[in-house]
């Protein structure tokens, strides 16, 4: 069994996982944080791939644990495609040297750049692709993943380059204190009036950070940055330090919430 293991909060990465299979046999997709609820996981298959976003120019903290936590990783052929709204940074390097701590490698690893669904950057709204971009950019990402799947199946070794400077942006420009630790990053969250208990922060959240207690979600301070509550809020009610997010949602046009909810929970 070929598997391919997913980080993936508003839809980028897991459609990006489903187009990559779709040309691959015998291929399993696994959401990295469902599997980690587990208290024992392996990292294995005969080809083994990993498709995240990238955060603040690196792979998440969530993949970082997972390959840590990992009880054995086979040392199979491994590949990883790198997400992003602007350039994917050191993620692949970052994983690559993470594997080869745990004795297993990178071989073959490419970029792919559709969109952002950071919307407390500040920058949100100046790199959103409109609906047309969006579509193309989408429509390319799918070629793309066709060609990746080719090479795969060829066990093809080649690295994208990282570039020193598109890593260190997105922390310059960046509050540090969200680059060091992001477990309190969720002491800046709170919810508007206009929250309507529905629970959709709940359901999405893909490491279990949110509970509805008394109608209202609270935060369990193991929050990973990825978006999907404030995304998947009907209501837009998600504030962060007081500052509403009205700003356009993001979610991959080929997938819905309840896809997400469904692939992680």
């Amino acid at each position: 069994m070929n598997r391919i293991y997913v980080f993936s909060s508003t839809g980028t990465s897991l459609q990006i996982a489903n187009d990559i299979s779709e040309n691959l046999e015998n291929t399993e997709i696994i959401s990295i944080p469902r599997l980690m609820k587990q208290k024992y996981w392996t990292i294995s298959g005969e080809t083994i791939g990993f498709v995240f976003p990238c955060f603040y120019g690196t792979m998440p903290k969530l993949v970082a644990q997972f390959i840590t936590g990992a009880e054995t990783i086979d040392t199979a052929y491994t590949y990883c495609v790198a997400t992003a709204g602007g350039d994917p940074g050191y993620s692949l390097k970052h994983l690559k040297e993470a594997l080869i701590t745990r004795g297993s490698d990178l071989h073959y690893g490419r970029k792919i750049v559709i969109a952002s669904n950071y919307m407390n950057g500040w920058y949100y709204n100046l790199i959103q692709p409109k609906k047309e971009i969006l579509e193309q950019k989408v429509n390319n990402a799918r070629e793309k993943c066709h060609e990746i799947a080719k090479d795969i199946t060829l066990s093809v070794k080649m690295i994208e380059k990282a570039n020193f400077l598109n890593y260190l942006l997105p922390q310059v420009i960046s509050p540090s204190r969200y680059i060091r630790d992001t477990r309190a990053w969720d002491s800046e969250f709170t919810v508007a009036e206009n929250c309507n208990s529905c629970g959709i922060c709940a359901k999405a959240c893909p490491v279990d950070n949110i509970t509805i207690k008394e109608g209202k979600p609270t935060f369990a301070r193991n929050c990973q940055r990825c978006m999907s509550c404030i995304q998947f809020c009907p209501e837009s009610a998600f504030l962060i330090e007081g500052k509403p997010m009205n700003k356009p949602k993001y979610i991959h046009p080929s997938l819905k919430v309840s896809d997400m909810i469904s692939f992680n929970s």
